[in-house]
């Protein structure tokens, strides 16, 4: 029986050559009135302590550069006074950056005079607050057309998309109460709902969810995953909490004192820390919770594919000293497995092919963004190797049991260490 884990992170990206949208050079923030001086000096290579210490100026972001792509989950996280939200409100230029160069869709926006950045905020980027930014004295339907009305968007026209963004997050029924009667989850979805609505390309959410208790921010995730796998837009998402980061990202990046010090996939970051800083921010989270399937298949010895004579099978099988081997159709599609066993007894009869020996009851399934803690429960009644496809069930590699059990029992061996 096939098992495709529901609701799983859409990370299909990494295998797809996505276009850029966003483009970050070389860009610092030094906040002061000798921000400049300090740039053209040793002391920016100094340690902020330093520089705050010498010349009153604060070094915010140190020399940051990094690509986002279209429809990309990028999560921007560091502790406290990383820079992590100074670097949000740098792209939408709420404040000015000290130097560098900040590229949406190709275009300098560092050049972008007061006319094209306000059409910039307004038709290009959405931003969802950490306090949620509704007005109190406005329905939840009225707050999420309140972008539409400033471009000027006719009554009905703001109200429809009101509506169909109020539908998407689950808050059909709530257009005609007030903010104070919703809880703090459903007062957070009506920001989204109003980011939606207004249809922008890219959404700055700069920790939206930190201000919810744990259960209704687990919830909230998981609504915004499912979210993006529908809109696809492109997410600078800002936190504090691993755990988060690693859930929701399709990459991250991490500061420290205003400068990067790691970024890429959720699963490099556990695996690989590039300092002892990300080594001591992620000690406590476990490989088995973002080590994929994708990163531990392996491609088989020999697969065979439906067209194939039975003698022609039965020759690889021997060949390839295997017992079982996956069977595929055009494009790759995965159709079974077929063993020997199975091969031999059919052999014989008059008119047999070759899917005549398939076997798909006892196949495991999954895709290549499974998680090693969800596939351990597959692997303990697994017969055979677990095929990894993607979403039209194209064969991508294998994994063998034995590879599940390991990986466990090396993540056991890493926190008890």
């Amino acid at each position: 029986m096939d098992t495709m884990e529901p609701n799983q992170k859409d990370n299909s990206f990494k295998n797809e050559e996505r276009e850029v949208c966003i483009t970050v050079e070389s860009l610092w923030k030094i906040f002061g009135d000798k921000g400049l001086d300090v740039l053209k000096s040793d002391l920016r290579n100094e340690p902020k302590e330093n520089v705050l210490e010498k010349t009153g100026c604060v070094m915010a972001v140190r020399d940051v550069s990094f690509t986002v792509n279209r429809g990309e989950f990028f999560v921007i996280m560091g502790l406290s006074g990383s820079g992590k939200s100074t670097l949000i409100r740098l792209l939408l230029r709420l404040i000015e950056p000290t130097a560098g160069g900040i590229y949406v869709n190709g275009d300098d926006i560092c050049r972008y005079n007061s006319e094209q950045l306000m059409n910039f905020r307004r038709y290009t980027t959405s931003m969802v607050f950490q306090h949620f930014g509704l007005l109190p004295h406005r329905t939840v339907l009225d707050n999420v057309a309140y972008g539409l009305k400033i471009r000027g968007i006719d009554k009905k026209e703001r109200y429809d998309r009101a509506y169909e963004a109020i539908e998407t997050v689950g808050l059909k029924g709530w257009e005609q109460y007030m903010p104070k009667a919703l809880s703090g989850g459903m007062q957070q979805r009506v920001g989204i709902a109003r980011a939606l609505a207004n249809d922008t390309e890219i959404l700055f959410m700069d920790e939206p969810f930190s201000g919810l208790d744990p259960m209704i921010r687990r919830e909230m995730q998981d609504e915004l995953i499912e979210l993006q796998d529908k809109v696809h837009k492109t997410i600078l998402f800002v936190t504090h909490d691993l755990h988060e980061a690693l859930k929701v990202g399709d990459r991250i990046v991490i500061l420290r004192d205003g400068k990067i010090v790691q970024i890429g996939y959720p699963e490099d970051v556990i695996s690989s820390p590039a300092d002892d800083y990300v080594r001591e921010f992620v000690q406590d989270a476990s490989p088995a919770k973002v080590l994929t399937a994708g990163r531990i298949m392996d491609q088989p010895d020999a697969l065979l594919y439906e067209w194939q004579g039975l003698k022609a099978a039965l020759h690889i099988l021997k060949t390839a000293k295997e017992e079982h081997v996956f069977m595929l159709g055009r494009n790759r599609k995965l159709l079974g497995i077929v063993t020997t066993k199975r091969l031999k007894n059919i052999i014989k009869n008059t008119g047999a092919t070759l899917k005549d020996a398939l076997n798909e009851e006892d196949l495991k399934v999954v895709s290549p963004e499974t998680t090693l803690e969800d596939l351990f429960p597959l692997a303990a009644e697994a017969e055979y190797p677990i095929a990894v496809v993607d979403d039209e069930r194209r064969f991508l590699g294998e994994i063998q049991i034995s590879s599940i059990f390991e990986n466990m029992i090396q993540d056991k061996g890493d926190t008890n260490a």
